[in-house]
């Protein structure tokens, strides 16, 4: 089992900054946050001085492509070139059309030859980024003609691929097995693909030991600034609990009575590292932000299991065990099938078509965009 890095996520003015106290790897933002705030803001190394890091962390950046399509925009090519062309950073996602989980077949080929355009219409406008592997395209869960084209698309031009698109399985939105399904993808993705990988958005604490069960080499995360808006700290053995007194609307609930000595115990080793007290989780968003970080990083970094989990996250652990120990063709056939099952139909012959039309497509016109419509 390799090691992991984790990539805290972060809108750009937001505070605090965990890598000022603890040894952060790298910090992600997108795109879509930094036209927001305007370019010129943090043109050049503006982005890094805005952050407070130095070249000793990684800065990462997203397209921003979900923030964008769910408020009805697409950016296309273009602005997202002009955005990494003009911001220094280490490595820059490539635009992508993360198919939805419920999906019918076409659609969900559709928009990965749109994902595929967009990172040959980026790959060809930045081609430094290209030359020194920085430039990642994204995988979208797939199998057959769809998978292999995604494979032949990104290899030539890159050591480092990201998985996306995955979130919503593992909220349990596509249908029975649905998060067994972005397990047995991100499976064979790491046995198909020779370089190194990361995964989009899923570094919380309890998915960051199938990340490493399976081999995936890093992953991002918001889940330290989330949960903590929702008056929530992650705790090694218990899970995550409800600090702050706000009312509890969804997850587990208080500490119980046999979980305060666990607590008390991160809570001590907290208060020396982050000068953070309990009273302080309890009334402060940045306290109990700060707590998750901390806490993410030990689990990326020390391998030890995540034990606060539900039953089913323990049966995924055992599952990717078993899964890891598959050749391709039968993980490929096993998600194969349980996309089947959901979508109800096999994959139309047309849609296949499509997909191939890609590679004879002329660079040129596969930068174009499309509306919202279209997609």
């Amino acid at each position: 089992m390799g090691g992991f890095k984790l990539i805290l996520g972060t809108p750009i003015n937001a505070v605090p900054h965990p890598w000022s106290i603890l040894p952060v790897s790298g910090i992600m933002v997108n795109a879509y946050d930094i036209l927001r705030i305007g370019l010129s803001r943090v043109r050049g190394r503006g982005l890094r001085k805005l952050l407070g890091i130095d070249d000793d962390i990684e800065l990462w950046i997203d397209s921003g492509g979900y923030q964008f399509l769910k408020r009805g925009i697409d950016p296309g090519t273009y602005k997202i070139a002009k955005v990494y062309k003009e911001v220094d950073a280490d490595y820059y996602i490539s635009l992508d059309y993360p198919p939805g989980p419920l999906d019918d077949s076409s659609t969900r080929a559709r928009k990965i030859a749109r994902t595929i355009s967009s990172f040959m219409s980026l790959k060809n406008t930045l081609r430094s980024l290209v030359e020194e592997g920085r430039l990642i395209p994204v995988f979208h869960m797939a199998v057959g003609e769809s998978l292999r084209l995604q494979l032949r698309s990104y290899e030539p031009h890159t050591y480092i691929a990201a998985a996306g698109g995955l979130i919503p399985h593992f909220m349990q939105r596509s249908g029975k097995s649905s998060r067994l399904k972005a397990v047995i993808f991100l499976t064979l993705l790491r046995k198909l693909w020779r370089g190194k990988l990361h995964a989009l958005g899923l570094a919380s604490a309890a998915v960051i030991p199938l990340l490493r069960i399976i081999g995936v080499d890093s992953g991002d995360t918001q889940t330290w600034r989330h949960k903590a808006a929702f008056g929530k700290i992650i705790v090694p053995g218990l899970g995550e609990r409800h600090i702050s007194g706000q009312k509890v609307r969804f997850g587990p609930a208080t500490l119980r009575e046999d979980e305060i000595d666990t607590y008390r115990k991160f809570v001590s080793k907290a208060a020396d590292l982050l000068n953070i007290t309990h009273e302080s989780l309890v009334s402060s968003f940045e306290a109990r932000a700060l707590f998750n970080a901390w806490i993410l990083l030990e689990v990326a970094s020390n391998g030890a299991t995540y034990k606060g989990t539900s039953r089913p996250f323990t049966k995924l652990y055992e599952a990717a065990k078993a899964l890891s120990k598959l050749p391709p063709d039968e993980l490929e056939a096993k998600l194969a099938m349980l996309l089947e099952t959901t979508m109800h139909s096999v994959q139309p012959r047309e849609s296949l078509v499509e997909i191939r039309s890609i590679e004879r497509t002329p660079s040129s016109v596969t930068g174009m965009t499309t509306t919202m419509e279209e997609v």
